[in-house]
């Protein structure tokens, strides 16, 4: 299925590409798609996008990309923090973008047609 955004369209095969291009261990790819982000508490930003959802806003997408963008701006941090041997810090961290992706499940479940059948 293409859907069509504008004069812009995406297509299955634009897809693949992206997902091969970040499917790696070896390294960290950072999303130019969305620069906004930062390695603030991503509970504020999910509320927001879920929000949106919920009013089925336009905005949905776009405030879920700069989520995801600070889970991922939150894990960066770690890693740093890792790198300066402040493990306490990095756990912190780590632990709040596993629960703010716990959150964005369960939040999504409540979306899911097929669970709610």
């Amino acid at each position: 299925m293409n859907r069509s955004y504008g004069e812009q369209k995406f297509d299955e095969n634009q897809m693949q590409e992206i997902v091969e291009h970040y499917d790696t261990d070896r390294e960290l790819c950072i999303s130019k798609a969305y620069l906004d982000g930062g390695a603030i508490r991503p509970a504020g930003r999910l509320q927001r996008a879920a929000l949106n959802q919920i009013c089925e806003g336009e905005a949905t997408v776009s405030r879920y990309a700069i989520w995801a963008n600070t889970i991922r701006d939150n894990i960066i941090l770690a890693e740093k923090e890792m790198a300066n041997e402040n493990r306490s810090e990095a756990r912190r961290l780590l632990f709040r973008a596993a629960n703010s992706l716990s959150a964005f499940s369960e939040i999504q479940s409540h979306f899911d047609a097929l669970k709610n059948e």
